[in-house]
């Protein structure tokens, strides 16, 4: 019996084949953890689980209720470490893998959830190298982001670029820099390199790397709306831009709070 687990986050059929291959992925290579199909149906729903779920080949659990409450008890009644969910932009909206309806449904999420596009697969060859990618600004230094791309450089066979941007101000370069600094901390005790590049702007970053490089993950935490004003309430959040991307990237999400469960191995 695993005592950690990867759980794919599925609530149409369509998304069976994505959702598990990532899942199944991110489990083998996260030091051999459990995965669990996650299943959330209305209260009004009939007891029996959907026979999709039934016949998808991975233990499953089903249950009635609402999707943000299982989404926040992932770590306690799961033990989960990692999420995995399908985002599909031409998803209708009442459907999670809607980027708008994925990100309300994941707002509570204390671990992180990797968004994969709908189709995408998970790399097949074993002599694979993912190229994982992250931005770091004067703001903060990151430490969930710089962990994750930590577990993903060991276990799942990356290599990790870190972008940021060029600042003028020599107050917020000192900043960056001590940030950086901090990265080398945790990663050097590990043996972990990483290569940095730098970004044209100071705004829009994650958007600005998609644009610009091929990452095979992005790391990336979603907007804070502690941090909004109004004009940030009326225009799409950077995060949804992240997910409505044509790049096709997949995307893992963490969420600006205290109570963030990162895997410790």
């Amino acid at each position: 019996m695993k005592d950690q687990h990867v759980i794919a986050c599925i609530d149409r059929p369509d998304d069976v084949p994505t959702a598990l291959a990532w899942t199944r992925f991110m489990a083998e290579h996260l030091r051999h953890k459990g995965m669990i199909a996650l299943h959330v149906a209305p209260s009004d729903a009939p007891r029996e689980a959907p026979q999709w779920l039934l016949q998808c080949g991975a233990p499953y659990v089903s249950l009635r209720g609402k999707w943000q409450t299982a989404i926040e008890g992932l770590p306690t009644a799961f033990s989960a470490i990692l999420a995995v969910v399908v985002c599909d932009v031409a998803a209708p909206r009442s459907s999670m893998a809607h980027p708008k309806t994925l990100l309300r449904t994941f707002s509570g999420c204390r671990v992180a959830y990797l968004c994969v596009p709908q189709g995408s697969m998970p790399p097949q060859d074993e002599k694979f190298s993912l190229e994982t990618l992250l931005t770091l600004t004067h703001r903060q230094e990151g430490k969930e982001m710089l962990i994750w791309a930590s577990y993903l450089a060991r276990f799942v066979h990356g290599n990790i670029s870190i972008a940021h941007p060029t600042y003028r101000d020599e107050g917020l370069a000192t900043r960056l820099q001590n940030n950086l600094r901090f990265a080398d901390k945790i990663f050097a005790p590990l043996g972990i390199s990483y290569r940095t590049s730098l970004l044209a702007s100071t705004t829009n970053l994650d958007r600005e790397v998609l644009d610009t490089h091929h990452p095979s993950i992005l790391i990336a935490r979603t907007s804070d709306p502690r941090e909004h004003d109004l004009i940030d309430w009326l225009m799409p959040s950077a995060t949804l831009t992240l997910l409505r991307h044509p790049s096709r990237t997949p995307i893992l999400l963490l969420n600006p709070r205290d109570d963030l469960y990162i895997l410790c191995d």
